[in-house]
């Protein structure tokens, strides 16, 4: 009897020994662990609330008459009141940069526009007119400087003399042709405090001309000086051969210079003199 038990007994912790080992396995294999449970997905494409959960129905905001301004959280309608208008406060005045003369108002605003600073008219700033200052050739025709203390033209005007007188000059040289009439102009030169010199020059006379030219300019107690003649033509023959002659230039330089003072070959008298001008060089 007791064999029979102790058999039983072995074979009953065995069969223990068994299920415990095969338990152990299960916990460990990852591939034999049990799932958790997870419901089933729902066939409908619609979400639906969960059972047994009681809805209701979204409230209806009442009507409102008055303004309404939308609230700061989603979906939420509150009754404000409008605010204040801004139309009765005036809007800021802006400075502009000041205008030129005869421009625009220098301030601006919307209630205000092209108005000024007190909102009168805006009216151009009259600028007081400047004071033209005495041109020293007015009345010369032809004026043209030659150096310092010598100038050149044609025969001044009443006004050219007092430019003359005004801008300095001592002398006046008239150079004139044969048989002229020189008083007029010497009463209104000497009238205002200038020396007049007279200087017949013709084609003719060439040679005292030029003698007689060049001392007038060369006498630095006469300068400034300025030499002047009806046309251009005297002064300008008797310029080109004071270069020539005293300043000791060529042909080409001589005929630059004088060319500004009246120089030139054309017309009938400006031809006379070439041709004096040739022979005088030719017999020096």
């Amino acid at each position: 009897m007791i064999r029979r038990r102790l058999v039983i007994a072995t074979a009953a912790s065995g069969l223990l020994f068994t299920a415990s080992c095969k338990h152990k396995c299960c916990l460990n294999d990852p591939q034999n662990r049990p799932s958790p449970f997870r419901p089933q997905a729902p066939n409908s494409p619609f979400l639906l609330p969960p059972a047994n959960v009681p809805t209701a129905p979204v409230p209806v905001a009442p009507p409102v008459t008055g303004p309404i301004v939308p609230g700061v959280g989603p979906g939420a309608t509150q009754n404000f009141s409008s605010p204040p208008s801004q139309s009765a406060k005036p809007a800021p005045e802006v400075l502009l940069p000041d205008p030129i003369p005869g421009g625009a108002s220098r301030s601006f605003s919307p209630s205000n526009s092209g108005q000024g600073l007190l909102g009168g008219p805006t009216q151009p700033r009259s600028e007081p007119p400047l004071a033209k200052p005495a041109d020293a050739t007015t009345g010369l025709p032809g004026f043209a400087k030659v150096e310092n203390g010598l100038a050149s033209g044609r025969k001044p005007t009443l006004d050219g003399f007092d430019s003359l007188k005004r801008g300095g000059y001592r002398t006046v040289a008239y150079l004139h042709p044969a048989g002229a009439d020189v008083s007029a102009a010497r009463d209104v030169a000497e009238a205002r405090g200038l020396r007049f010199l007279a200087i017949e020059a013709t084609p003719e006379k060439l040679p005292e001309s030029v003698t007689a030219f060049n001392s007038a300019v060369g006498d630095k107690s006469n300068r400034p000086v300025y030499t002047f003649d009806d046309e251009g033509v005297r002064t300008g023959a008797l310029w080109y051969l004071h270069f020539r002659t005293v300043d000791a230039m060529n042909d080409d330089a001589a005929r630059v210079r004088a060319r500004p003072l009246g120089f030139t070959s054309e017309g009938d008298e400006a031809k006379a003199f070439n041709l004096a001008i040739q022979r005088y060089l030719e017999t020096r």
